[in-house]
């Protein structure tokens, strides 16, 4: 079987994320302990939905962003490839005093992505159905489907390579990466592991964190900037016309008189069709249609653009 849907509108695709990482937790207190480590509420997650959430220090400076799904007798925390090693390495710090296994289970998993008709009959073939409602999930022996509704409908499947048919899908993942950024979907990349409190990366407006639950690592830093409005950055959605590589890590500038200023950093970035847009960190009252010079290259020039939600 072979799937290698994609068209130049961007209204079906279908790739495989190979950046992706998988951190698995089993044992009886698997739940218990998540829930003292990360921003979102882990006893509310159901075989039926996922959570979005992040895993910070004591400080409250981000690990790393994960979708958080429940499979068979364990939790999966779908991450970036090089924002895993860090958070798995704290995870397992703290794990040895509760009764639960944490491990770097990457190599037993496939994470793919896309929308369209053929992915939803690929879908439909391996799980039986389609998932309904943003981050509501479906799951068998072979692995997970999470539907994410934003900015369009589109699916994540976490699927147990065992279980993968002789299937082959498009190399590149440059459409998820456009769809991931224009959604506002900030992730932790080992370029800036361990930088931002998860709401600089606009986490809140996703409902990745939970105010209400108990504590975890970081709570009182992460409380303390929503309810004293402390925080002074958030990201924002650029872009340029111009193509390039990966500009994760890199350094935006400001115009402020003749000279040139700090102005924040690039999340993600992707290039498509001559445009490349990013996601970057700066200063939040920035507003929309500013300019910023790319500090590598002071030619490339981004343009902000509108949130698809609102930042509190």
């Amino acid at each position: 079987m072979s799937v290698t849907d994609s068209d130049p509108q961007n209204t079906s695709y279908i790739c495989a994320l190979n950046n992706k990482g998988i951190i698995q937790l089993q044992g009886e207190e698997r739940v218990k302990y998540l829930q003292g480590q990360v921003t979102a509420d882990i006893e509310s997650l159901t075989k039926t939905h996922s959570l979005l959430s992040c895993h910070c220090d004591f400080k409250g400076k981000v690990w790393s962003v994960s979708y958080v799904l429940s499979w068979e007798d364990s939790i999966l925390l779908v991450t970036h490839k090089t924002a895993l090693t860090n958070s798995l390495a704290e995870l397992k710090k703290y794990g040895v005093f509760a009764k639960v296994d944490i491990n770097d289970d990457t190599d037993n998993w496939q994470v793919l992505g896309g929308k369209g008709i053929k992915f939803e009959e690929y879908i439909i073939e391996q799980f039986g159905s389609l998932p309904k409602g943003h981050q509501s999930t479906i799951s068998n022996e072979c692995g997970v489907v999470i539907s994410i509704e934003t900015p369009s409908p589109r699916y994540l499947v976490v699927q147990q390579k065992a279980t993968l048919p002789n299937i082959t899908f498009q190399s590149e993942d440059n459409d998820w990466e456009l769809d991931d950024i224009n959604s506002g979907l900030a992730e932790i990349r080992e370029e800036t592991s361990n930088e931002y409190v998860p709401q600089m990366l606009n986490l809140q407006a996703l409902d990745a964190i939970n105010f209400e639950k108990g504590c975890y690592m970081g709570q009182e830093v992460v409380a303390r900037t929503k309810y004293l409005g402390r925080n002074k950055r958030a990201s924002f959605i650029l872009s340029a016309r111009l193509t390039t590589e990966d500009l994760t890590g890199h350094s935006l500038e400001y115009q402020v008189g003749e000279n040139w200023r700090p102005g924040g950093k690039i999340l993600r970035s992707v290039s498509n069709n001559n445009q490349t847009t990013i996601l970057a960190v700066l200063p939040i009252d920035t507003d929309i249609s500013s300019a910023f010079r790319l500090k590598s290259n002071p030619d490339a020039i981004f343009i902000t653009k509108t949130l698809p939600y609102t930042i509190q």
